[in-house]
């Protein structure tokens, strides 16, 4: 079967940009275009209102801000956004994002990958005009837009954070980290466990415990750390290659940034307080 791209597909690239902000405030506006946003660094949550309703973004995510909209966005702190605009038809002129909505703030797969497109895109986007630049400009940008609707996709797929199942597959995180201190522990590995996707795991444990996997896996370690100290047959490097520091060195300086005192001194304050 042979279908004309042309006349099933009509797309047009507006502008392909970025700019970094100490802070960041843009009251309603509606555009003509459809607009996406990637937050590519935030020190804060990004905020965004429209239709009375109000989302919030951070680093990774993209922000989606249909045409004719009003919406406004504020930032207090520094923070660097990379926007393309667009228009995108299918069907005799509808609307694309008609047929399939897109959600105002959208957590990407792949961040990274991402940044890297967007990259390339500006960088041919700003050539001089001519044949080859806007070829290349529409395979970059439909990149783009395949990795903001893929993540979509994938992330509908997954649990509801509401949902309690989804909740109850954390049960099975924190006992696992705590049998395998000693081993390297990722992200990855963690939502493996819990059988949810990473980036979606991430929000839905720090949503439940207040604090990201790897800092609780931190907490954990150094947790086990006071208890073994609290033993004198077990030598420093001993605990730290069993709450897996890997060296007594690293053990130390985690040890001191936390708790303001060497593992050692500390060993030695237990044992006062025991006399």
């Amino acid at each position: 079967m042979s279908i004309g791209v042309h006349e099933q597909i009509r797309f047009s690239l507006f502008q392909v940009n970025d700019f970094s902000y100490e802070s960041h405030r843009l009251e309603q506006e509606a555009q003509p275009f459809l607009s996406f946003s990637f937050i590519s660094k935030s020190k804060g949550s990004v905020r965004i209102t429209s239709g009375g309703i109000t989302h919030y973004a951070q680093s990774g995510d993209v922000m989606v801000h249909r045409p004719g909209i009003p919406f406004a966005v504020y930032a207090d702190q520094p923070g660097t956004h990379m926007y393309i605009n667009l228009a995108l038809s299918v069907m005799d002129q509808v609307d694309f994002f008609q047929l399939h909505p897109m959600p105002k703030v959208v957590t990407l797969l792949d961040p990274i990958r991402f940044q890297q497109t967007f990259l390339q895109l500006k960088t041919v986007w700003n050539r001089p005009a001519d044949g080859l630049r806007d070829m290349q400009s529409t395979m970059l940008a439909f990149q783009l837009l395949n990795e903001i609707v893929e993540s979509v996709r994938i992330l509908k797929a997954t649990p509801d954070p509401a949902d309690p199942s989804a909740t109850d597959r954390l049960s099975q995180v924190i006992p696992y980290i705590e049998k395998n201190l000693k081993t390297k522990i990722t992200r990855e590995k963690l939502a493996s466990i819990a059988l949810l996707n990473p980036v979606y795991f991430s929000r839905i444990f720090q949503k439940t415990y207040g604090i990201t996997p790897m800092s609780m896996l931190h907490r954990l370690r150094m947790k086990r750390a006071v208890q073994m100290l609290e033993n004198p047959s077990y030598t420093i490097e001993y605990i730290a290659e069993e709450c897996g520091f890997y060296d007594a060195s690293y053990f130390n300086r985690v040890f001191q940034q936390a708790y303001k005192i060497t593992p050692g001194v500390f060993r030695k304050k237990v044992e006062q307080a025991k006399h």
